[in-house]
């Protein structure tokens, strides 16, 4: 008889999180990704309008265990004051299929793995001297992606922007409380938040962009991790259009999914039929040795769809822990 799985809820793995533990997992998720080593299907189920449920899988040669996660978003529970995400990960024994471990984690796993990957595109990409962050967003992804730059750049300045004033303004001071360090404000005008600083991380469920590139100027760097499946985009096409270098965590997803979606990125002609910025996976330059800056004043943008495989990356690394 097989033995019992494991069950551990949020609170058993809150204190096993840490965005700078992860960023290295994160790395190898994506060298093995792009390598081909991996496989991270990935279904999005929309129960209503206003919800969505995404079912993503992963296995990685040679790993003990594969993961299958569902994580949801709902507006109507944000409408009611509660955290809009949902999730749970089930863990099995690659050779057995066999369950080992269910994680009812409310989206933690999710959310820590996709702040790590923020820190590693914004130290690669972001200007080495970068001083004032942009955060778009005012959920908890917001501020772990706040969290993620300061601990690869000296943020002195965060400029904070949400379509809710209040609660942009209850978030700012959860952000400075936390942080302690950086000065941290809201700006009204996103647009003169936009235009002020060196780091932009957008991290919203919007519908409609909400960031554009008329607002970005030469040396800046943006990541946007909220445009997930096919009805989300955080960055319109003219972003893409102004960018000198565009990263992503998988190009077939990026094809599907997000705001390189929705702006025709990969249909011919690029967008508006204009010249593309070059696109390439984060596992391929890493694999390379190319995902870098290349120059101070080029426009560079990770748009991140997250990939089944960071989560059991994420696992993998914490597994000694776990079970």
């Amino acid at each position: 008889m097989a033995d019992m799985p494991r069950i551990l809820r949020a609170d058993d793995l809150q204190p096993l999180l840490k965005i700078d533990l992860l960023i290295e997992p994160m790395r190898e998720a994506f060298r093995q990704a792009s390598l081909g080593c991996s496989a991270s299907p990935i279904a999005v189920l929309h129960p209503t309008a206003t919800s969505d449920m995404h079912v993503k899988s992963a296995t990685l040669d040679g790993a003990p265990i594969f993961t299958v996660k569902m994580a949801g978003w709902s507006q109507d529970r944000a409408d009611r004051g509660l955290q809009p995400t949902t999730g749970m990960i089930a863990v099995y024994d690659s050779a057995t299929c066999e369950l080992r471990a269910l994680l009812d984690d409310e989206h933690l796993i999710s959310d820590y793995r996709t702040a790590a990957a923020g820190a590693l595109v914004a130290d690669a990409l972001a200007q080495p001297d970068a001083s004032t962050l942009a955060v778009v967003g005012t959920g908890a992804q917001a501020r772990l992606q706040a969290e993620a730059v300061c601990l690869v750049r000296d943020i002195d300045r965060i400029l904070v922007w949400g379509r809710d004033t209040v609660k942009a303004e209850a978030f700012a001071a959860d952000l400075d409380a936390t942080l302690g360090k950086p000065t941290v404000m809201t700006l009204a005008d996103l647009g003169a938040a936009i235009a002020e600083s060196d780091v932009i991380v957008c991290a919203t469920a919007a519908k409609d962009p909400v960031l554009r590139g008329e607002w970005l100027r030469p040396g800046q760097h943006v990541t946007s991790v909220g445009s997930d499946d096919a009805t989300k985009a955080e960055l319109s096409a003219d972003c893409f259009a102004r960018a000198d270098l565009v990263v992503v965590d998988s190009l077939d997803a990026a094809g599907r999914y997000g705001s390189l979606a929705r702006a025709g990125f990969f249909q011919e002609g690029g967008i508006d039929g204009r010249t593309k910025a070059p696109v390439a996976e984060i596992g391929t330059l890493l694999n390379e040795g190319r995902l870098r800056r290349n120059a101070s004043e080029h426009v560079t943008v990770a748009s991140l769809v997250g990939l089944g495989v960071q989560d059991l990356a994420a696992i993998l690394a914490l597994r000694d822990e776990l079970w």
